[in-house]
Formats: structure tokens, sequence, C-alpha cells
């Protein structure tokens, strides 16, 4: 996160602008991830048994290999980006992050549409064919908007809240325990780096983006949220709205929403903060506690 009102070079950075309170903007978009997530989970649509670089599924070790290998894919590619901007090579990273942003739509969507006809198992492919469609548009809007900044702020807004949703939800959908764990808490002690001295700490000062601490309280600044912090709440309340139930997702969304309201804070004190510790911490602490409450505490009780 960090507060600016100016966002040249805006492709490096893609983020949601507000002068809101963040507590208001992420709680209609959590309660969205949570419904996903739940309406997964009671269809009974994720029925694959996934590994997806080492090992097998049951495998918990393996399991966390696969969690430290997607965050390692993470890092390299933070790195990749550092040393373009580094080298000066923005026009090579412009077109890289152009792919990026027009295929990770189409894909994502597309792998929505083929869970549902898995589930069904009706050989029609509708499903497929339609979330695919959208993806495409929404890939070209992405490019318009982002890369061609041919969008005003409502248009970034509302596509960086719905890409956040449809790509963050995978991760909680197809992600076994193990591998989530490994991977979400490895990626906010990354962001810890990232942020005050890391990739994202170069971006930020090769796009010119001021982060000044906010002196007068009374005065309302532009907050920006990235996507990435969209992507990991989103993908952290369906992964527990999937595998411990909607209430439990509920009790994950306050604990997210506590760490936002304490990052916002440090964030108007300091100019800039990581986005996703805090959060997602307390939200593991909240998904933890009520899972002891509803499997140990209202068992022994009934």
């Amino acid at each position: 996160m960090s507060s600016n009102e100016k966002t040249p070079f805006r492709y490096l950075l893609i983020t949601y602008q507000t002068k809101q309170p963040l507590l208001l903007v992420l709680l209609p978009f959590l309660i969205i991830s949570n419904i996903v997530g739940w309406i997964y989970q009671y269809y009974e649509i994720i029925t694959l048994d996934l590994s997806f670089f080492v090992g097998e599924e049951g495998d918990v070790s393996f399991q966390i290999i696969d969690g430290i290998i997607f965050v390692s894919i993470a890092v390299i590619s933070s790195v990749i980006i550092v040393l373009t901007l580094k080298y000066g090579l923005e026009r090579f990273l412009k077109i890289f992050f152009s792919i990026c942003l027009f295929l990770s739509p189409i894909s994502i969507l597309w792998l929505h549409g083929y869970l549902i006809d898995f589930y069904l198992q009706n050989g029609q492919y509708w499903f497929e064919i339609s979330f695919a469609l959208v993806g495409l548009i929404t890939g070209i809007l992405t490019l318009l908007v982002f890369v061609f900044d041919k969008g005003d702020k409502h248009s970034r807004n509302s596509l960086v809240v719905f890409l956040g949703i449809i790509l963050g939800s995978i991760f909680g959908l197809l992600l076994s325990l193990a591998t989530f764990l490994t991977l979400i808490i490895l990626i906010s002690i990354f962001d810890i780096y990232s942020v005050f001295k890391g990739p994202i700490n170069k971006m930020f000062q090769k796009a010119n983006m001021p982060y000044e601490p906010i002196s007068n309280p009374l005065v309302k600044k532009e907050t920006a949220i990235g996507i990435g912090d969209f992507i990991f709440y989103s993908s952290l309340v369906t992964f527990t709205a999937t595998n411990f139930g909607l209430a439990i997702g509920f009790a994950s969304i306050v604990g997210l929403l506590l760490g936002v309201v304490f990052t916002e804070r440090l964030l108007m004190r300091f100019g800039k903060f990581p986005g996703l510790p805090l959060p997602i911490f307390l939200s593991l602490a909240f998904l933890g506690f009520g899972w002891l409450i509803s499997n140990y505490l209202l068992n022994s009780i009934i």
C-alpha cells in the first residue's frame, strides 16, 4: 500500500486508488470472495487431485515445496523487473507486462469455466467458452486501461477489484492447505522487504510516486492498494470458505479487516507500508480461532 496522488508509469504499479477508508472498500470485495469459496465448497465443484510441481498431493513435504516454488517464481519475477528498470529496458518490460495482463484474465476465467464444466460433466464446454470470452474482453480492457492509460480512476478501480477476485480465488480454490499456508506466509514476509528495500520500493522510485507521511489527519489523500494485495486477500478468504465453511470465512474477514485498519494507520504515519503482513497474519489467527471454536468448544458444549 502507498499514499499518493500521481502515478506515472501506471503499468508498473496497478493499484486501487481511493480517499475512502480501506475498510469500506474491502468489505464488499471480501464478502464476494467468501461467497465464491462457499459456492465451490457447497456444490463440491473442486474435486481435482492436484500437485503443481513435485510429488503427490497427499504428501505434506511436497506441498510445502510447491508453496516455496510459487514464492520463488514471484521473487524471481520481481528481480527481473528491477533489472529491466536498472538497465533501461522499459520497452521490454512494457511488452512483458502487456502480454501478462492480457493473458491472465483469459486463462484464469477459462480455468473457472473448466472447473464448472468438469463438475457438470456434460461434455458441452459452454462454461469454458463463455468464461474465456469474458476473459478476452477483460484482457482487452485491461490493456487499454492500464497499459495505454485510456480509462479513468473508476474503470481502473473496477478492473483491479474484478481481477483480484478472479485471480485470487483460483489460488484459494486449488491449492492444498500446506501449499497455500507456505505461499501466503512467505509472500507476506517478502512483501515487507519488497516495499521498504526491494522491488516495489524500486518501482515506486522509478514511477516517481511520493510516499510521504500525512502530518494533518484532516487532509484526505488518496491511498493506493496494489493488485497483489487484492489477489492475496481474496485467495485467503476464498481458501478459508472453501476448506472450512462460510462462518469461518467470515471470521477470517474480520481478522483481515482489523489488519487493514492497523496497516492504514501505519500507512498514514510512514507514507508507505506493506499491505500483506498484518492483514494476512491476523486473518490466519482469526481463522485458527474460529476453527478451534467450531471443532472443539461447540462440540464439547453440544
